[in-house]
């Protein structure tokens, strides 16, 4: 077992792979270095999940920086080691194949939105998400728990900074959302899971008359 603390790269992009990660506890997020300059946040990872495993079984360099949120623990798996593993237990092979093909669903999905969805909805889609799979309840509300700047949550989104803020004031506004010093609180779930609805009569849309749907 292997622990990490906080803001830590575990994978670096670019890297020829030896190794994948089993998560055990904690969030780590996937980055990617762009070459106009800024790096893309384009997904989170939690407990349970495997990293790095697409390179093993491509043979190419890691295609993204993972950098822990949080303290983790994780299981360090030698590729021979995932290998051997993987020849023995067919059922293995039929989860991880499951694995990659939900994470494949959830990329097409997000490009359809990109698309498809005005951006205050893709940033409360975005914030849902994230509450409904790392976020912890307290007395307040749900707490994102998972130490992500504005920036890096509208990067998620894939809209810029100040549309993102727009977006946050307005669920802000309606009651969905409360700011506290560098941290995010979803007051209502409920609200906001139908603030991602992108039916025209969602009433908690109101004021958004005019956004492009691909607004950034």
């Amino acid at each position: 077992m292997v622990t990490y603390g906080a803001r830590q790269t575990v994978i670096r992009q670019g890297e020829r792979s030896h190794h994948v990660l089993l998560l055990l506890s904690g969030h780590l997020k996937v980055v990617v270095d762009t070459d106009f300059g800024s790096p893309v946040l384009i997904s989170l990872r939690g407990r349970g999940e495997l990293l790095g495993e697409m390179s093993v079984l491509e043979g190419l360099p890691r295609f993204a920086n993972v950098v822990t949120c949080t303290a983790v623990r994780a299981r360090l798996i030698k590729n021979a080691q995932l290998r051997e593993f993987l020849d023995r237990n067919p059922d293995a092979w039929a989860a991880l194949a499951g694995a990659l093909s939900a994470r494949l669903r959830w990329a097409n999905d997000r490009r359809a939105e990109f698309v498809a969805c005005p951006a205050p909805v893709r940033v409360g889609r975005v914030l849902a998400e994230i509450v409904e799979r790392h976020g912890e309840c307290t007395a307040a509300g749900w707490d994102l728990d998972v130490a992500l700047t504005q920036a890096e949550i509208a990067s998620l989104a894939g809209v810029a900074l100040a549309t993102f803020e727009k977006a946050l004031q307005l669920m802000q506004r309606s009651g969905l959302v409360r700011r506290r010093y560098r941290r995010i609180v979803v007051a209502d779930l409920a609200g906001l899971r139908r603030f991602g609805d992108t039916e025209r009569e969602n009433p908690y849309q109101y004021g958004m008359d005019g956004v492009d749907v691909a607004q950034s």
